[in-house]
């Protein structure tokens, strides 16, 4: 098991705690709609450095 899968294991592991968490508070829809907030916001991020370097080369 590399770092990188190790890093993927913990962060995969506190979504699922946090996605509990919001579950037993009712805030479960509130939860998947910053999720998806958080996604889309870190594809907007890889599309603007993946066109810079398109642009670059």
């Amino acid at each position: 098991m590399t770092k990188w899968h190790m890093i993927e294991a913990v962060v995969a592991g506190y979504l699922l705690l946090l996605a509990r968490s919001a579950w037993k508070q009712g805030e479960f829809r509130q939860f998947l709609r910053s999720l998806l907030i958080v996604a889309v916001l870190c594809a907007a991020i890889a599309g603007a450095v993946m066109l810079a370097a398109a642009l670059d080369s």
